[in-house]
């Protein structure tokens, strides 16, 4: 494998990267509502995340020291709340428990996976500077101090507390510039190639697509493409 000494840092999405293997949290919800049996489309799903992400916006919900179950749970519940306004959910003892039992699955599921990039962490922050660009409520130095990750990252720079929101180029550029190195010089580590990838592409990063499904090379638009955060150990060595 090419030796890639031009790195010296990396910068990582959060969500559906580190904390998941590369699924959007949207989707890994809505499959678990589905387990549980909840009566609902995909389409009154979407219209519960999107009421509760406009209550948590406008109503600044999530606290600076919730970690990511309170986070999981306050989000949870504004859909259960939505959901039996809309007449969509029977408001009974079984429903009133939804909030709790889904936050519990992806809190314990976001553990796990935690657990398994830990070990990737471990040996990336020996070598390059660690950062995080997250678009987020303010609270990720919470959830990262919570799953034992804080100590990993030289920087970490949340969307609500920027004033700026992904795709936005500019985001993008602060947090290299907080790690203290170059465009050409980062890793940009994602899930989402419209929200993360492209925009730090876009600056001069080179970019590594977090993506378990096979993408032909031809159709590629990221300089490498990963199935799991323990790759980059081959790729970058």
């Amino acid at each position: 494998m090419e030796k890639r000494h031009d790195i010296k840092g990396i910068l990582f999405n959060f969500s559906g990267t580190i904390d998941t293997e590369g699924s959007d949290w949207f989707d890994l919800i809505w499959k678990e509502y589905r387990e549980i049996g909840t009566p609902i489309t995909k389409s009154d799903y979407l219209a519960a995340h999107e009421f509760a992400e406009k209550e948590i916006s406008e109503k600044g919900l999530i606290e600076p020291w919730f970690n990511f179950y309170f986070t999981l749970h306050t989000k949870l519940s504004l859909q259960i709340k939505y959901l039996i306004s809309k007449g969509l959910l029977s408001d009974n003892r079984c429903t009133q428990k939804y909030a709790q039992q889904l936050a519990t699955i992806c809190y314990n599921m976001a553990i796990m996976y935690v657990r398994q990039n830990e070990k990737t962490l471990e040996n990336l922050v020996k070598q390059y500077r660690l950062g995080i660009v997250a678009q987020s409520y303010g609270n990720l130095p919470a959830v990262l101090v919570d799953f034992g990750l804080a100590s990993y990252f030289t920087d970490v720079i949340e969307s609500s507390m920027v004033n700026l929101s992904k795709p936005d180029k500019e985001i993008f550029r602060l947090s290299v510039n907080a790690l203290h190195i170059e465009p050409e010089e980062t890793l940009c580590v994602s899930n989402s190639l419209n929200s993360d990838l492209l925009p730090a592409k876009d600056i001069g990063c080179k970019t590594a697509w977090l993506c378990q499904r096979t993408v032909p090379q031809a159709k590629r638009v990221s300089n490498y493409h990963i199935a799991s955060l323990k790759e980059l150990n081959n790729l970058l060595s």
